[in-house]
C-alpha cells in the first residue's frame, strides 16, 4: 500500500521560506527593473541643463507605453546586474514564441536577467536554456519566474548541473506551476534521493505530457521511487529514463507502475540495467498497456528468454509499432526465432524492430524478407544501420565514441569545452596542431585509444588546414550532440 502525505500537505512541506510567489513580483513591480523609468527621470532632472529640463516637461510629450514584450525590463535588468545582453533573446521577446538559448554560458545573473522579463512577457511559449551552468542560483530565478508565468509550456533546462538542491527547487515549481506540458531534466546529476522529490509534484501535475529524466544517476531506489508516479499521472504521453542505473527491484517497480497507467505512448529505459526479470516485466507490463506506441530498451541486458517472451506479447500487441532493442546479448538463433514469430500471425501492428548493433549473417536478412512479406508494414533494422535493414559500420562511429570521451571529461571534472581546449592551446591562438592537441588529450589523461585519436583528429579538422580550432570543436561537439538526441 502507498503511504503518501497528502498534494496539500507536500506543497506546505516544500515551501521556501518567505515564498516563492513574492519574489519575482517585487522584482516586476520595481522601477529599476520594468520599463517605470520615474528613477531615471528623477536623475536627469537633478543633472540635466535648463533645457533638457524643459524637454522633460514639455505636456505635449506623450506617455511612453507599458512594454509588454519585456524588452526595456531585460535592458534595466542587464544594467543591473553586469549582464551583457544577448541580442537575440532581445529581439525574440518581441515577436518570436520560440526562444532557443542553449550553451549560451548564462549562469545565475544571466538567468536572472531573463526571468525578470519573461515575468512580464506572455507571448513566449517554448524556452531552451539548455546548457548554461545555472547552478542552484539560476534555477531558482528560473523556477520563480516559472511560478508567476503561464505561458511557457515547454521548458528545457537540461546539462545545468542542478543536483539535488536543484531537484528540489525544480520540484517546488511543479507544485505551483500547473500549465507546463514539457520538461527536459535530463543529465543534471540527479540522485536516488533526488527521484522521489521530483516523483511527487508529477504524480499529480494536471497538464505535463512529456518528462525527459534521462542521463541522471537513478538507481534502484529511484526506479522504486517512480512506480507510483508511473501509475498515478494521468497526462504523461512521453516519458524517457534512459541512460541511468535502473535495475533489479527498482526496473520491476517501473514496469509494475506501467502496468497501471493508461495513458503513456512513448517509453524510453534504454542503458539501465533491466536483465532478464525486468525484461519479463515488460513483457508483462506490455501485455497490460492499451496505449503503449513505442518502447525503447535497448543496452539492458536483456537475454534470449526474455526477448522471446517480449516477442510474443508485441505480436498481439494492438498499438505497439516501435520496440527498440538492439544492444542487447540476443543471438542469431533467438533473433531468428522472434521473427517467425512475428512472421505466423495473421496481423501484427508493429512496424519496426530495432536490432542496432546485433551483427547476424545473411540467414537474418532472409528471415526478415520473409516476415516483410507476410507483413508489408514491417521492418527490421540490426548490424551497424543508418537506415532500415542495411548493415553498414560508419566511419564516424570512433569519432562520435571519442566524443562521448570528451563529453564525460568535461562533465566529471565541472569544466567547459573552451576551458579544457585552451589547456591544449599554450599560446591563446585558438587553433592548435595534431601534435598540440594529441599531447593535451594525454596529459588530461583522457582514456582514448591511438586509433580513436588519429580518428578524432581527421574528423574534427573540417577544413583539412593541419590543426584544430576551437570552432571546429564546438562544431565536433554539436555534431555529437545531435546524433545522440536522434538515437
Amino acid at each position: 500500500m502507498w503511504l503518501t502525505p497528502s498534494t496539500a500537505e507536500r506543497r506546505e512541506e516544500n515551501k521556501t521560506p518567505g515564498g516563492l510567489g513574492n519574489y519575482l513580483a517585487r522584482q516586476a513591480s520595481s522601477k529599476t527593473y520594468l520599463s517605470r523609468r520615474g528613477s531615471g527621470q528623477k536623475k536627469a532632472l537633478k543633472t540635466d541643463d535648463n533645457d533638457d529640463l524643459e524637454t522633460l516637461l514639455d505636456p505635449k510629450e506623450t506617455k511612453e507605453e507599458y512594454d509588454f514584450s519585456g524588452q526595456r525590463a531585460y535592458e534595466n535588468a542587464c544594467i543591473k546586474y553586469g549582464v551583457v545582453p544577448a541580442a537575440t533573446f532581445h529581439k525574440k521577446l518581441s515577436y518570436s514564441t520560440d526562444i532557443d538559448l542553449k550553451h549560451y554560458g548564462l549562469g545565475p545573473k544571466g538567468a536572472l536577467a531573463i526571468a525578470i522579463p519573461m515575468v512580464i512577457n506572455t507571448r513566449v511559449t517554448k524556452l531552451n536554456l539548455r546548457g548554461n551552468s545555472l547552478g542552484v542560483e539560476g534555477i531558482d530565478n528560473i523556477c520563480r519566474m516559472m511560478e508567476e508565468n503561464s505561458t511557457i509550456v515547454d521548458l528545457d533546462l537540461a546539462q545545468n548541473n542542478l543536483r539535488s538542491r536543484g531537484a528540489k527547487i525544480v520540484a517546488n515549481m511543479l507544485y505551483v506551476n500547473q500549465s507546463i506540458q514539457r520538461l527536459n531534466l535530463s543529465d543534471n546529476g540527479f540522485l536516488d534521493i533526488d527521484a522521489r522529490k521530483l516523483a511527487l509534484p508529477v504524480e499529480d501535475h494536471s497538464s505535463l505530457t512529456y518528462l525527459n529524466l534521462s542521463h541522471n544517476n537513478f538507481g534502484v531506489e529511484g526506479g522504486i521511487a517512480f512506480r507510483k508516479m508511473i501509475a498515478e499521472n494521468a497526462t504523461l504521453e512521453e516519458l524517457d529514463l534512459s541512460w541511468n542505473q535502473i535495475r533489479g527491484y527498482g526496473a520491476i517497480a517501473i514496469c509494475k507502475g506501467l502496468k497501471e497507467n493508461n495513458l503513456l505512448r512513448t517509453f524510453n529505459v534504454a542503458w539501465n540495467g533491466f536483465h532478464e526479470e525486468g525484461g519479463i516485466e515488460m513483457a508483462s507490463a506490455l501485455k497490460a498497456s492499451s496505449t503503449l506506441q513505442e518502447v525503447d530498451i535497448s543496452s539492458n541486458r536483456i537475454p534470449n528468454e526474455a526477448f522471446l517472451i517480449l516477442i510474443k506479447v508485441v505480436k498481439d500487441h494492438e498499438k505497439l509499432t516501435v520496440l527498440k532493442i538492439g544492444k542487447n546479448p540476443i543471438t542469431e538463433d533467438a533473433a531468428l526465432a522472434g521473427l517467425e514469430i512475428l512472421r505466423q500471425a495473421l496481423y501484427i501492428k508493429l512496424e519496426r524492430l530495432d536490432l542496432t548493433e546485433n551483427i547476424y549473417t545473411s540467414a537474418f536478412d532472409q528471415k526478415v524478407q520473409e516476415v516483410t512479406e507476410s507483413h508489408e508494414h514491417f521492418k527490421c533494422i540490426h548490424g551497424y544501420a543508418h537506415s532500415y535493414g542495411q548493415r553498414k559500420l560508419k566511419s564516424f562511429d570512433v569519432v562520435d565514441e571519442a566524443m562521448t570521451f570528451l563529453k564525460n571529461y568535461v562533465d566529471e571534472h565541472n569544466i567547459s569545452l573552451v576551458e579544457l581546449f585552451s589547456t591544449f592551446d599554450q599560446d591563446g591562438s585558438m587553433s592548435v596542431t595534431y601534435d598540440e592537441f594529441r599531447e593535451g588529450l594525454k596529459m588530461a589523461r583522457i582514456p582514448l585509444s591511438p586509433l580513436q585519436v588519429e580518428h578524432l583528429i581527421q574528423g574534427l579538422d573540417q577544413d583539412g588546414d593541419g590543426e584544430i580550432d576551437f570552432s571546429e570543436l564546438v562544431i565536433g561537439a554539436e555534431q555529437h550532440e545531435q546524433a545522440q538526441n536522434a538515437k
